[in-house]
């Protein structure tokens, strides 16, 4: 029996796990805390900082197979494991590549894939008001995105600035981006395996929170017609090829060149498709294929630890996935945030097609993502109302004390 390790004890572990009790798989996490999503179904559960040298080496030591469900992990330290032979998927070129948001955009930029213009933020030389200055002369002026280099995640580590005295600055390693005006924020799931084969889910269509710039819910497929979608696919497909390539200048082995990667993009008003990030790893916008593709991104990554073929991305049925959120008001209590408590989750499920996962998170706070929905319909425009109609009754308030 293969044993794997997830680096992360997040949803996205939780979810793979759940989907390797159909293999014969050995599952063990490391992850910053117990319990955690993932830590709680795993065969077995290390706790310790996921950034750390020394404790990933520690953790790898008895694993055939090392892999990550978030982007802060120690590159050096799977970088050694590499060198010692152990198999690292994606492989640690790949995640040098990307967790830097910047060098991630140099590197499409110099495989012709289609970003937004972006400008470094360098705050040493004449302050940040003036490097944010510089970068809107250079992007075409005001508004403009800033983008943290590093350790952005849901929503943190973006602001939208008005000017270069904005309060909303972010005063830490950054770059700017001009401000798309878009149509739609789509996605593309990718799935590659070390040999250079690949299956690319439909292109999705996402919608966003404003509030938190979370993402609220996905439609699949994307509204935006058969030619449009195929071009989202195939650079989707060209960002993940760049990247693997990358990973072998960096010195990976071919055996890392493989993952399960979510693209995402803007349809700019003028027609034109443009990448917005990569992450290397399963995404936010590819859960819907758990009930409704012939073959998960979960199972896709399963498939890749284990060495198996690739399955098919094929979508059998039209789907919408919302996520369900801790709702903006909520305040901490005495003594810390609270126990969610789910209301309303058997009428949700009286609604025909719709499916519910709960993460197992043990606090409530604000915008956190508790789980998601997702509805099947004959037609996108039914996937919609029954994802609507699950949604409104449900609702996540704190436990109180004592129940």
């Amino acid at each position: 029996m293969r044993r794997i390790g997830i680096i992360g004890g997040g949803q996205l572990g939780r979810m793979a796990i759940e989907e390797s009790r159909k293999y014969l798989a050995r599952i063990e996490v490391l992850s910053p805390e117990y319990p955690s999503p993932a830590s709680e179904l795993a065969d077995a559960a290390h706790i310790g900082p996921l950034d750390d040298y020394e404790t990933i080496i520690e953790f790898a030591e008895e694993l055939d197979v090392v892999s990550y469900e978030i982007e802060g992990v120690s590159v050096e330290a799977l970088r050694e494991l590499e060198r010692r032979g152990k198999t690292v998927l994606p492989g640690a070129g790949v995640l040098a590549a990307v967790r830097d948001k910047y060098r991630q955009k140099e590197l499409l930029r110099a495989a012709g894939i289609p970003t937004a213009r972006f400008a470094l933020v360098d705050g040493r030389a004449g302050g940040l008001s003036a490097s944010l200055a510089a970068a809107a002369g250079e992007l075409g002026g005001f508004p403009l995105v800033q983008k943290a280099r590093t350790g952005g995640y849901d929503g943190r580590g973006v602001a939208i600035l008005s000017g270069a005295d904005d309060e909303r600055a972010l005063d830490r390693p950054s770059f700017a981006e001009e401000k798309v005006d878009f149509e739609k924020e789509l996605a593309v799931v990718v799935a590659r395996a070390p040999d250079g084969t690949t299956a690319a889910y439909p292109c999705v269509e996402m919608v966003f929170d404003s509030r938190a710039n979370l993402c609220d819910s996905v439609l699949a497929p994307a509204g935006i017609g058969v030619e449009r979608s195929r071009e989202a696919e195939r650079i989707a497909l060209a960002c993940v090829d760049a990247l693997c390539e990358e990973s072998r200048r960096a010195g990976s082995p071919r055996s890392g060149s493989a993952g399960v990667f979510g693209v995402e993009m803007f349809l700019a008003r003028s027609g034109e498709v443009l990448v917005n990030e990569v992450a290397p790893r399963p995404h936010n916008s590819g859960h819907y294929s758990i009930e409704a593709c012939a073959s998960s991104q979960f199972d896709q990554y399963l498939r890749l630890l284990l060495g198996l073929p690739l399955g098919s991305p094929e979508l059998l049925r039209p789907a919408m996935m919302v996520n369900l959120i801790g709702e903006p008001g909520l305040s901490e209590g005495k003594g810390g945030w609270r126990e969610a408590e789910y209301l309303g989750l058997d009428a949700a499920l009286s609604v025909p097609g719709v499916a519910i996962h709960l993460y197992g998170k043990r606090e409530l706070r604000p915008f956190r993502k508790m789980g998601h929905l997702t509805a099947l319909g004959a037609t996108p425009e039914e996937a919609i109302a029954r994802a609507a109609a699950a949604r409104d009754h449900i609702r996540i308030v704190p436990r109180l004390a004592g129940a």
